[in-house]
């Protein structure tokens, strides 16, 4: 079975990507968080134009590294 350790990430207030298409401020910290491991699995919008989103990645196990 697999074990999974989550995190919930607040992404900055949504603002349409100024100048590449799909860059913007929000797109960039999911790809940094993706970049490590972790996958976007839901998400809330906040009363003040935040984005919570919850994210989870396997563990690592100690014991199946030696």
């Amino acid at each position: 079975m697999s074990a999974w350790e989550y995190v919930i990430v607040a992404l900055p207030e949504f603002k349409a990507a100024a100048t590449v298409q799909g860059r913007s401020e929000s797109v960039v910290v999911l790809n940094r968080e993706g970049e490590v491991g972790w996958e976007a699995v839901g998400m809330t919008a906040m009363g003040d134009g935040h984005v919570a989103v919850l994210m989870k990645r396997p563990v690592r196990r100690v014991d199946s590294l030696q």
